[in-house]
């Protein structure tokens, strides 16, 4: 009798068992075909459907306006310098060359809808920046000076890895302007834009004249991690004054080697923000390479305002007072040898006191809210340097 009690419950354990993987495996089944975007329709790209009337540019081409990259034929690629120079420099930029940080395209059309189909060879995917930014494309409609707006986002999912498509309704109806905004942290191989059929097409809004603003810097400068490529601080600022930008910020390969210094200086601008501060590995790097770039940089423009700046994230580095009486040292000295389109933006300042906290998402790198306060203050310095 006991053995049989016991042969009932070792069976009733069993089951117990089996009903409970059984119970696991229905859950995980329903999760595979459940989401969130069946959940909540807004989590999902949000493609249009057109009436499949639609004329097709493969890009570059006119009459769109393409700055802040080139396209290599030789390697079918857009980049944002040349590979002779990025090889010279490092590794590292050697391999960010590509990422398309900076990256516009300017437009005009009265099109009731736009099309996108992006290729790329590897996307980059980060556990700290949403797609929607390192990947991601934006269409800003700028018609209003004083009011432009967001008219379309288009973001690759998880599991296109070497490529996706896009859609989204425009507003059309007359001649509309737009600047298309290319990923942060991804290389694009192919870009093509669909635009209604028979719809009208020119170039884009011009820059103010004058050249862009030359910024050059760390992950910081390269956009790490705003949630949208027109969320960087320096597309900020190219919003707020219609300016054109070189956006030549490398993840952590911003190092001032003499490579990279010459060819920044080669670059005509209307400015040069120099924010490689993060990248330094320590001050005796500094020493030896911020006036140095400054030099060679004034040497081949001597009418081009400079700001230098520090690093916002002080806190945790024991060598941050160090580094920044460093690259203050570089003002003093441009400002003691009669330089005076040089100016100095202390990091410490960027985020503001209130609600500094908010403003990263890992202690280091901005979020949109610290992007755009970093924005504001560039903006004010540049201003004082009659950049505008």
């Amino acid at each position: 009798m006991i053995s049989v009690c016991l042969q009932a419950e070792s069976q009733k354990k069993i089951f117990n068992i089996f009903y409970k993987h059984l119970q696991a495996a229905f859950l995980c089944a329903k999760l595979i075909f459940m989401n969130m975007q069946k959940i909540d329709k807004n989590f999902a790209p949000g493609n249009v459907q057109t009436d499949g009337a639609v004329t097709r540019y493969t890009l570059p081409c006119a009459p769109f306006d393409l700055y802040g990259v080139s396209y290599d034929d030789s390697e079918k690629r857009f980049s944002r310098l040349p590979a002779d120079v990025a090889e010279k420099t490092s590794e590292g930029v050697a391999y960010l060359r590509p990422h398309t940080s900076g990256g516009r395209l300017r437009f005009s059309t009265d099109s009731k809808y736009l099309e996108i189909s992006v290729r790329y060879n590897l996307m980059e995917v980060f556990s700290h920046m949403p797609l929607s930014g390192t990947s991601g494309f934006t269409l800003i409609d700028e018609t209003d000076e004083n009011s432009s707006f967001l008219a379309a986002a288009f973001r690759p999912e998880t599991a296109n890895s070497d490529g996706f498509f896009g859609s989204a309704a425009l507003a059309g109806g007359k001649m509309r302007q737009y600047t298309l905004y290319f990923p942060l942290y991804n290389e694009v191989t192919g870009l093509s834009i669909g635009l209604q059929k028979g719809a009208a097409l020119t170039g884009g809004k011009p820059y103010k004249k004058g050249g862009p603003i030359l910024y050059y810097g760390s992950s910081i400068t390269q956009g790490a991690c705003a949630s949208r490529p027109d969320n960087c601080y320096p597309a900020y600022i190219s919003q707020w004054t219609n300016t054109d930008y070189v956006n030549l910020g490398f993840s952590g390969s911003a190092k001032g080697e003499q490579a990279i210094a010459d060819y920044l200086a080669s670059i005509p601008c209307r400015a040069f923000v120099c924010d490689y501060d993060h990248n330094a590995p320590d001050p005796d790097h500094l020493l030896k390479t911020h006036r140095a770039l400054y030099e060679t940089f004034r040497a081949a423009q001597p009418k081009t305002p400079v700001l230098f700046m520090t690093k916002p994230d002080f806190e945790y580095d024991a060598f941050a007072a160090k580094r920044r009486e460093l690259i203050r040292a570089t003002f003093d000295f441009a400002r003691r040898n009669g330089d005076f389109l040089v100016g100095f933006l202390d990091g410490e300042t960027l985020f503001e006191k209130e609600d500094r906290c908010h403003c990263t998402v890992d202690t280091c790198h901005p979020n949109d809210l610290g992007f755009y306060r970093m924005a504001k203050a560039v903006y004010k310095k540049l201003c004082e340097l009659d950049v505008f």
